[in-house]
């Protein structure tokens, strides 16, 4: 795309930088952010994920007209060292791969509509299923943070989508002090009535 051609350099070096330091780290990082949500152990997945994901941030960013510069340089490998950095979330490609993201107390440059929407070739998938959200501070989120993070979400998915076309929901209980998004498609009730007929 031709947002991600224009912010080239600053995704190579941060590509290269993220690698570096999860290779170093061993992964250690990565693995503990899969174990903390029950996921598969398998790092190195969650890496190429969270590079496909970021390069499609910045492009859909530049196409709005936004600079992502902002949202690159909250992407480091360990986000507690950026200042800014508040929430991790862990968006989950139907069970097939994830990615990582790291936000500062607004999530801004996501475009959780646009993302929605969006075709993985490396999954095989479109969009995401769930999105896992908590702090990087390791703190339990709060009450206020939870309905927060909620209204954010419902705001800019409810702007592309209605409610007879993409149903999601918010657990606030299955992962301690983190809140976890469900998402899918409505299936129209001809489309369902379609489907089960012989």
């Amino acid at each position: 795309m031709g947002g991600t051609i224009k912010y080239k350099r600053e995704l190579n070096a941060w590509e290269k930088a993220f690698r570096r330091a999860a290779q170093k780290d061993d992964f250690a990082l990565l693995r503990g952010l899969l174990r903390k949500f029950e996921l598969a152990d398998e790092p190195e997945h969650l890496l190429e994920g969270t590079i496909d994901f970021v390069g499609m941030c910045v492009a859909y960013a530049t196409m709005d007209g936004r600079s992502p510069v902002g949202l690159i340089e909250l992407q480091k490998y360990q986000p507690a060292e950026v200042g800014d950095a508040t929430y991790v979330l862990l968006f989950d490609f139907y069970g097939k791969g994830y990615a990582r993201v790291a936000t500062g107390p607004r999530f801004g440059l996501l475009d959780f509509a646009d993302l929605y929407d969006v075709p993985w070739d490396r999954y095989q998938v479109v969009g995401y299923s769930a999105i896992l959200i908590s702090r990087i501070d390791g703190a339990a989120l709060s009450a206020e943070e939870q309905q927060s993070i909620e209204q954010e979400i419902t705001e800019d998915l409810r702007f592309d989508y209605g409610e007879d076309e993409l149903s999601f929901w918010f657990d606030p209980d299955t992962y301690e002090g983190a809140l976890a998004m469900s998402i899918q498609d409505v299936i129209a009730d001809d489309a369902l009535k379609e489907r089960d007929d012989p």
